[in-house]
């Protein structure tokens, strides 16, 4: 992905854009609560793996965090991110909606 100023810039991601659209449409169809998310765990740890990311799994409970080296520099940044589910119904009608009863991803929506 180039770089412009040692900054991404959203247009950096365009060709990636049905990937990351399917990637967040999986995660909201599949919601698992707080200390479930074992299967979002896999699928977010294997994604971040094939991008290149060195991953490890299991931080804290379910936890992943991923680590990628660019260059000698010192910099780094860190991103936080939940992924837990909320014990609510989803009734969006939305074609990625919730497939598990009672539980569904609401920020955003």
């Amino acid at each position: 992905m180039p770089l412009d100023n040692d900054f991404a810039r959203l247009s950096d991601f365009e060709p990636m854009e049905a990937e990351l659209t399917a990637i967040r449409r999986h995660l909201h169809a599949h919601p698992e609560l707080s200390f479930e998310e074992a299967e979002t765990a896999r699928f977010v740890a294997e994604k971040l793996e094939s991008w290149g990311y060195e991953v490890t799994r299991n931080v804290g409970g379910h936890g992943v965090v991923a680590r990628m080296t660019v260059g000698a520099g010192k910099k780094s940044i860190a991103i936080r991110a939940d992924m837990d589910a909320l014990p609510i119904t989803e009734e969006t009608g939305r074609p990625y909606a919730s497939t598990v009863t009672g539980k569904m991803h609401a920020c955003g929506q």
